[in-house]
Parts: structure tokens; C-alpha cells; sequence
């Protein structure tokens, strides 16, 4: 039986989207073995709303601000006397998951696998309706292929970046 990296308390498995995971009955943190995570964000069993997505987006910038930077070295619930290793989930999410170096387990605190899952959600929508740019947009893109080398617009970030270069 695991214990958990914040409070020790023994983590309890519940199935959560068709996977087995551990999760905290105290500070309801949970802990995924390596590969869980990307098992739950490919299986949507649930969709959230958009209400529910700005909600999410809120709370992930607090936390981004509060905990970015210093933050505290958990225990490895799985390999004991090892660290886990804080990183931002996606490079830039503002979501800071922790990861064990050793098993590839990752511990979520409260809210944070919602939060991934809307990330997720956000993003393959977003990915969706790119297809169907309004005009200026294709136009933006269009324009800022002939910037770059490769000729062509890279993900969100370089679409948001020449959508702000055509209204300055």
C-alpha cells in the first residue's frame, strides 16, 4: 500500500475513467504509474463545459502563480527515498505536476487531473476548429507563412503571435 507524498495517509484505488489509480482520502491528491495519465486524457468520459473550462483556466493561472518557481520535493510514494521532480505540464501549461525520475509515476495534487483533462479538451477543440478559420484568420496565417522559414504557421502559440503582429 502506497502512502501519500502531502499527508501520509494510505492511498485507497478507485477506477477513474477505465483506469486504476490511487488516490488520497485526506487531501484528495492522486498518484498515476507511468502511462495512466495518458490513458485518462485519450478515454473522454466526460466533457466539460464551458463554464467549467474557464473555472479550470482560473484556478490553473493562481496556481501557476503560487507555485512556480520554489516549490516543495515530494517522496516517491512507489520507490522510497526518491524525489519527485516538479515540472509544467505541456512546457507551458501552468499546471505543475511532479514526476518520479525513477518509476515515471506522476502525483496530482487536488483538482490538477481536471485540470490536465481541460487543458486536453481545450486543446483538441482548438485543434478542431482551426479547420474552420474565419477568413481574417486565414488570412493572418497566410501572411505569416511567408515570415517563416518553413512556411507555414507552428501551433497555437506562433497562431497567437501572428494574429498579434496583423493588429499592430
Amino acid at each position: 500500500m502506497y502512502k501519500c507524498p502531502r499527508c501520509t495517509a494510505d492511498l485507497k484505488t478507485i477506477r477513474y475513467e477505465g483506469v486504476d489509480i490511487e488516490t488520497c482520502p485526506i487531501c484528495e491528491g492522486e498518484w498515476l504509474d507511468a502511462d495512466e495519465l495518458a490513458q485518462i486524457i485519450q478515454r473522454v468520459e466526460h466533457s466539460f463545459s464551458r463554464e467549467e473550462i474557464g473555472a479550470m483556466d482560473r484556478a490553473r493561472q493562481r496556481v501557476f502563480r503560487v507555485t512556480h518557481g520554489g516549490q516543495e520535493r515530494l517522496d516517491c510514494p512507489k520507490c522510497p527515498g526518491q524525489k519527485l521532480t516538479p515540472f509544467n505540464y505541456a512546457s507551458t501549461s501552468g499546471i505543475i505536476l511532479d514526476k518520479c525520475p525513477n518509476c515515471g509515476g506522476i502525483w496530482l495534487d487536488r483538482g490538477e487531473l481536471e485540470m490536465v483533462q481541460v487543458l486536453v479538451e481545450e486543446w483538441s477543440g482548438y485543434v478542431r476548429h482551426e479547420e474552420r478559420r474565419p477568413d481574417i484568420a486565414s488570412r493572418v496565417v497566410e501572411e505569416e507563412a511567408k515570415r517563416t522559414p518553413a512556411g507555414k504557421v507552428k501551433g497555437r502559440v506562433g497562431f497567437v503571435a501572428a494574429v498579434l503582429r496583423w493588429f499592430s
